[in-house]
């Protein structure tokens, strides 16, 4: 949608023009058509530049950035060069504070806040790392557009844009880019060429296919998992439960069946809510570990039709904790606003599944499709079509930084996918040879019961991932990050298991 025209601001009296041009400019396009409408639609001159005003300012306020830092209707081009001018604001801090490593870091650090830039970690970079990160381009255009693709989906949710009425999940401006995005990487995955020691050549589309990150493939192992899980729950007596977990009533933007504002919202965002779901997780975690209620299973994070997340739960318990469980989980989701009208109904809802009337994978399944693409399924939740739907799911988390699937408790995934590289196991003991056999015939529940069992520590699984140093077989030169020499990268190159290391990632790459 195109932003105002200047014939446009020519119609608004003279005196006011410039007002409402000074708060529209810097506003993604959309959001400035819906405001600009919603201000000549008032006749009233006093009454409208206070909503403007009034609508503008609690908008800024949710925002990470001010729009007068950081333009919301900025082009690529544009936001190139506003990184450009980011990286020489940097070199003239970093000039001008020489030798004074603190002051330096610090007035950078507050470079990146007032651009809505998460700073470089100091628990997980050199000082050296964190200088040259926040001095290169690359590094700045890569967290802008993060930081724009966040505000505008802030501005877009707050004016209501985001509802199973206007764009459901995620506006239409975060599921375009996503899409454009998405079909960038592919062309460069397309045209960017792997080379191993071996000199066989594949494209990182090619190589990518193959793994997990390829849709079909993270899907079939979620399904495999969820399903292994089941039949070791069946064969040790364990309960199964489907959980449902929602935010209260003032993290939801607008009603489910009209689109309607919801009076109670807060103005919180997606990310908000998520983090406020991550806080009563881990106090319920604290509490069943103290009650000693061990659990496996899996999480599934969706949004709800205005983008607000909430959590699907399959878990597996030990019957005589199974109410300890429940118990522990509806109080803390009842903690906040517990007393507020539906909250007894639908903040917390359980399933508790019968076997022998239904398969508990069966429950986490459309989940798993529904978030990552839609197959199989006749509509979505709210009767949209389902593969529209999981595209604009998948938008939704990555401009939220959102985790959608998580396994809870249970054996090492690494290792198992690093076992399914292996065509054959020489020379190994018979319990690694069992769990490699199990790993690659797909059976995650021998794999388990082999590895320790659902209830064993990482530290005292039969087979543990193994790391090393990344090296240059040209030069023998141990690798570092692009920001720093004392950044040794680590890689992972196989497996551990009684004291044995097995090489699994026998290729070195490069990119040509």
């Amino acid at each position: 949608m195109s932003p105002i025209t200047e014939d446009e601001y020519k119609t608004l009296d003279r005196r006011y023009r410039p007002f409402v041009e000074e708060r529209l400019c810097r506003l993604p396009p959309k959001a400035q058509r819906i405001l600009f409408n919603c201000y000549i639609s008032n006749s009233n001159i006093f009454t409208r530049n206070t909503e403007l005003r009034e609508t503008v300012d609690s908008l800024i306020s949710k925002l990470t950035v001010s729009p007068e830092k950081l333009n919301l209707s900025i082009s690529e081009d544009e936001l190139r060069e506003e990184a450009e001018t980011l990286v020489e604001a940097a070199l003239f801090i970093r000039r001008t504070l020489y030798g004074a490593d603190k002051e330096t870091i610090n007035a950078l650090h507050a470079l990146c806040l007032n651009f809505g830039v998460e700073p470089p970690d100091e628990n997980k970079y050199t000082l050296e790392g964190r200088l040259r990160r926040l001095s290169d381009k690359s590094w700045w255009l890569r967290k802008l557009r993060k930081a724009l693709r966040k505000n505008i989906e802030t501005v877009m949710r707050h004016l209501n844009q985001v509802s199973r009425v206007k764009a459901i999940y995620c506006s239409d401006e975060t599921l375009d880019a996503r899409t454009a995005q998405k079909f960038h990487q592919a062309r460069y995955l397309e045209n960017t060429i792997a080379t191993n020691q071996l000199g066989q050549s594949f494209s990182l589309l090619e190589l990518s296919q193959k793994g997990v990150s390829d849709p079909k493939i993270r899907k079939m192992e979620l399904m495999v998992r969820a399903r292994g899980f089941e039949d070791l729950a069946n064969e040790l007596g364990h309960s199964a439960t489907f959980l449902t977990l929602t935010c209260p009533s003032k993290y939801h933007r607008s009603y489910a069946t009209t689109g309607d504002e919801n009076p109670k919202w807060g103005g919180y965002t997606p990310a908000e809510a998520q983090a406020y779901l991550n806080d009563i997780w881990k106090l319920i975690r604290a509490k069943l570990q103290r009650e000693e209620v061990r659990f496996y299973g899996f999480r599934v994070v969706e949004p709800q039709h205005d983008g607000t997340p909430h959590w699907h739960l399959l878990l597996f318990v030990e019957p005589r904790h199974y109410d300890v469980l429940i118990d522990t989980m509806r109080e803390y989701n009842l903690r906040e606003d517990g007393d507020e009208a539906g909250a007894d109904r639908h903040r917390f809802t359980e399933v508790k599944i019968d076997p022998k009337k239904g398969s508990a994978t069966g429950y986490i399944a459309k989940y798993i499709s529904k978030n990552i693409d839609g197959e199989n399924l006749e509509a979505g939740v709210y009767g949209e079509d389902p593969k529209c739907a999981a595209a604009r799911v998948e938008a939704w988390a990555a401009c939220w930084s959102i985790r959608q699937f998580q396994q809870l408790g249970g054996c090492s995934v690494t290792v198992w996918r690093e076992l399914r590289r292996l065509k054959e196991m020489m020379g190994e003991s018979k319990l690694v040879t069992d769990i490699h056999e199990a790993a690659d015939n797909g059976c995650w529940k021998s794999y388990t019961a082999l590895m320790g069992g659902v209830f064993c520590k990482r530290t005292e699984q039969a087979i543990a991932p193994h790391y090393e140093l990344s090296v240059d077989y040209a030069t023998g030169e141990v690798k570092s990050s692009m920001y720093s020499e004392e950044e040794l990268l680590k890689v992972l190159k196989g497996i551990s298991a009684g004291g044995k290391t097995i090489i699994t990632r026998v290729y070195e790459w490069h990119l040509s």
